[in-house]
């Protein structure tokens, strides 16, 4: 409108400023109401069979009733106007209609084009709503396909770790009945714990940290004194949501495959903290180390289950490295934007 009322001043300079204003406001006026109605036809057109036999009709009719609509709005709101408007002479019925068809006539050509740009719009805007809608239910099936990513491997490592357990128990039942006996019991509460977050993929690191020491109890059962730890761990990294069962496959493999195999003492260090956006988890072990080193999938399933979950949850955000170093280390750099911290416990 304010575009087109300077044209229409210059292009009849005897009309006033004012009534230059109104003839705009009934043109575009006519247009507001016009519109809803425009993209009801455009929506039953785009909803129903999508043929040109179907299209080429439906929008042909539109511009037609349209073209002949909008001048019978403009013309009807200018002959109200008249008669409300005291200062000026009341417009007579066949005024009305001499200047419709006059209007009629002289937006032939015009009325048609804006009845396309107007359905150009609602077409884009429809557009624009069906792109976003796709890619939500594009989000939202990647989601469903990783979360169903994460518990298959998931289901993979509570056996994996139950079967070592019992194995390690199994070995003591004739040796020491009585301390096979507490180990049980002891799996039973681990068992336990482990069942409690079955449902969850994230659990704090506080809670993670606690079912790893149930564990280790375990172990320390059934190792004494060949099995030491040591632990170093941040007090304000224990309210950050981790990935369920990220350490304890990591924990298991440096028991399992380092500490069990030495004839010696050793020793495993577990340690977290934050470093510039990122959390650090390692768990190092003074065991033999890999023979070859390089990924975890030479290093058995927790390993390498580890490593695909990470993978999942957070692409190349992540990092997750092996090294035989005296013993192997198990290192994990983890994004800390991905985690959403929990009210913060006291050390």
């Amino acid at each position: 409108m304010i575009v087109c009322a300077p044209q229409t001043f210059w292009g009849d300079p005897a009309r006033s400023w004012l009534e230059v204003f109104w003839i705009q406001v009934t043109y575009w006026s006519a247009w507001a109401i016009l519109s809803p109605g425009i993209f009801l036809l455009c929506r039953r057109l785009h909803e129903g069979p999508r043929t040109w036999r179907r299209y080429a009709p439906g929008l042909l009719m539109g511009a037609l009733v349209v073209s002949l609509l909008h001048p019978l709005i403009t013309e009807s709101i200018t002959f109200v106007r008249s008669w409300i408007d005291k200062s000026g002479q009341a417009d007579q019925p066949g005024q009305f209609l001499s200047r419709l068809g006059q209007t009629v006539m002289k937006n032939t050509g015009t009325n048609p084009f804006m009845f396309g740009v107007i359905a150009c719009v609602w077409y884009a805007m429809r557009h624009s709503r069906d792109l976003r809608e796709k890619q939500i239910r594009s989000a939202e099936l990647e989601s469903l396909l990783r979360d169903a990513q994460l518990r298959a491997l998931r289901s993979q490592l509570n056996p994996h770790f139950l079967f070592n357990t019992l194995h390690s128990i199994a070995e003591l039942v004739h040796e020491d009945p009585n301390l096979a006996e507490q180990l049980i019991l002891r799996l039973g509460d681990l068992l336990r714990k482990a069942l409690a977050s079955s449902g969850r993929q994230e659990v704090t690191l506080a809670e993670e940290l606690e079912f790893i020491k149930a564990y280790l109890d375990i172990e320390q059962m059934r190792l004494g004194d060949r099995l030491s730890v040591k632990w170093d761990v941040a007090p304000d990294v224990l309210c950050l949501k981790v990935p369920s069962l990220v350490l304890q496959p990591l924990v298991e493999n440096a028991v399992q495959h380092g500490i069990a195999a030495l004839n010696r003492r050793g020793e495993l260090h577990i340690h977290a903290k934050r470093e510039n956006g990122f959390l650090h988890l390692q768990v190092r072990d003074t065991g033999p180390g890999l023979p070859q080193p390089g990924g975890a999938t030479n290093a058995g399933i927790g390993l390498s289950n580890t490593e695909a979950r990470l993978r999942t949850i957070f692409g190349e955000r992540h990092s997750f490295e092996l090294i035989n170093d005296n013993g192997l280390s198990v290192n994990l750099r983890l994004p800390m934007s991905m985690f959403t911290p929990l009210e913060e416990k006291s050390p």
